[in-house]
């Protein structure tokens, strides 16, 4: 019902701006925040849109859409392992300064169709055009090491691996469908060990593989409940939120070992 809403909402926006002579889109998301409670198991975001009449492709012309999700940035170490003495040890690690920690693009055709490299390098579409901020090489001692190109790409190639090994970055060539010449839409699975915080929903209307608008769209991800309490107090008060974890831990031993007295 509340998808239904934001469509019609939507439909009623275009007809509005209907005489605006200014080319660009209309978009909306099915909902603007996700609660994440003990039960959270995931959940889907669906995200349309209508190209404004005043800027439909003239004959000949390719017209496609992007979208892009990600969102909040952070710090990760990417640590290398070699086999010393027949074991196999942490090595030498590099930290990349920001990483969003979730990113999902979609598109109507294959990125590299739709747009040049260089294009998708400034827009930042597809997961190999990400940039993770200034990275820091450190060797096992704890030194600060040089990186030449080809090592620095194999740390970020670990990155983005283990990435979409934990769900969290996803890429669906040909995900976003066309409805009609102008409608269209996708739909975005948020795992459940997605991180908390501010994301941004971007969407990009390229023709003949020039961007020519696009339009951000805010997420909100964030803990409900009694779990946004315990997360919040872990995060701002550690000492208090260990000395509650302690006592809490204690409690529990003493209880389970009354019952099993009796």
């Amino acid at each position: 019902m509340r998808a239904l809403l934001s469509v019609l909402t939507l439909l009623f926006a275009i007809a509005v701006s209907g005489g605006a002579a200014k080319a660009g889109l209309v978009t909306d998301l099915s909902q603007h925040q996700v609660s994440i409670r003990s039960n959270f198991t995931g959940t889907e975001i669906l995200i349309f849109g209508a190209i404004e009449a005043d800027s439909a492709a003239k004959p000949g012309q390719s017209t496609d859409v992007a979208i892009v999700v990600s969102g909040p940035r952070r710090d990760e170490t990417v640590r290398k392992k070699e086999r010393v003495a027949g074991v196999w040890i942490n090595y030498n690690s590099v930290t990349f300064a920001s990483v969003p920690g979730f990113y999902a693009v979609a598109s109507t055709r294959p990125f590299e169709t739709i747009a040049s490299e260089r294009v998708r390098a400034i827009e930042q579409i597809g997961a190999h055009h990400l940039t993770f901020g200034k990275l820091v090489a450190t060797s096992i001692e704890g030194t600060r090491i040089p990186l030449d190109v080809e090592e620095a790409r194999e740390f970020t190639d670990a990155l983005i691996r283990r990435k979409r090994e934990q769900g969290l970055f996803h890429e669906a060539p040909e995900g976003v469908a066309f409805l009609s010449n102008t409608l269209f839409r996708t739909s975005i699975e948020i795992p459940a060990n997605v991180p908390v915080g501010l994301y941004t929903a971007k969407v990009y209307l390229i023709r003949d593989g020039n961007v020519i608008d696009a339009i951000s769209t805010p997420l909100f991800i964030d803990k409900s409940g009694m779990e946004r309490i315990i997360f919040r107090l872990a995060h701002r008060e550690p000492l208090l939120y260990g000395i509650f974890a302690v006592m809490l831990a204690t409690f529990a031993g003493w209880t389970a070992a009354l019952i099993y007295r009796e």
